[in-house]
């Protein structure tokens, strides 16, 4: 089963009143490889951002990107803005979901700075 088959089987399971797992809930929101860090760049930058820069930024392929950027999309995390000019410009940012996902997201940074240093630390011990 996929993420979005997942994430659809949990909204039916809402709908039809069943207690659902909170964290169950948001991991078939943004718990695909890319989902987060997609969203950090979009929060790191704080301004909308083309595919292209998403796509260098993080170094993976136009399909991946694609796909991960309309189901977060789908999901409310972030918005898609197109310009109808010639060529076609398309923009993303996060949307007013997408931003309550921020205090996770720098919590999330913190843990991961945080794992680096001890991590770090060990192996300048261990060389010693």
């Amino acid at each position: 089963m996929t993420g979005e088959e997942k994430y659809q089987q949990i909204l039916e399971r809402i709908r039809e009143g069943d207690d659902i797992c909170p964290i169950m809930y948001a991991l078939s929101i943004i718990g695909q490889k890319w989902k987060i860090p997609v969203l950090w760049q979009l929060a790191k930058k704080d301004q909308p951002m083309r595919f292209c820069e998403i796509r260098r930024a993080l170094d993976l392929t136009d399909a991946m990107l694609s796909k991960t950027l309309n189901e977060l999309e789908e999901h409310g995390m972030i918005r898609r803005i197109q310009y109808d000019c010639i060529p076609p410009k398309v923009e993303y940012t996060l949307s007013c979901k997408g931003r309550t996902f921020l205090p996770v997201l720098l919590a999330l940074k913190d843990w991961g700075e945080e794992q680096i240093r001890e991590e770090s630390s060990i192996c300048s011990e261990k060389k010693k």
